[in-house]
């Protein structure tokens, strides 16, 4: 791959990162209306944070699309990069250290939305009672 390719890859995942600040803000601003018990801006911030995660689908499929067009072993070397289980070359430090905040970001807006699902909707809550 070129470095430019990795800096393609690099862009996306600081995409995915802002989309995903977005959507922990909101979540976090959900929380709290849920404190207050105020219904109104728990359906407001709801709706708001559906655009953030529709983005982020758009933005997955921009990436799968991105990885199609590599070799297998490129797929594979990005795949190890993504998630931390090879240290990166130069030209790849920068998709490796985006690509690292994303996923560490992902991990805390899933637990917080963990958490909220079960606030809002207890055992019908996606995740389950277990998850």
């Amino acid at each position: 791959m070129t470095k430019s390719d990795w800096m393609d890859l690099a862009v996306l995942e600081r995409k995915k990162y802002n989309l995903l600040s977005e959507t922990l803000d909101l979540s976090q601003q959900l929380g709290e209306a849920l404190d207050r018990s105020d219904d109104v801006s728990v359906r407001l911030l709801l709706s708001m944070r559906q655009e953030p995660i529709l983005h982020l689908e758009e933005l997955k499929r921009a990436a799968a699309l991105k990885r199609e067009s590599l070799s297998p072993e490129e797929g594979e070397r990005v795949t190890a990069l993504t998630s931390g289980a090879a240290e990166p070359a130069a030209e790849e430090r920068a998709f490796y250290e985006e690509a690292g905040r994303s996923r560490r970001l992902l991990e805390r807006v899933i637990e917080l939305d963990r958490r909220l699902s079960r606030r809002l909707a207890g055992k019908s809550s996606f995740y389950g009672e277990d998850g």
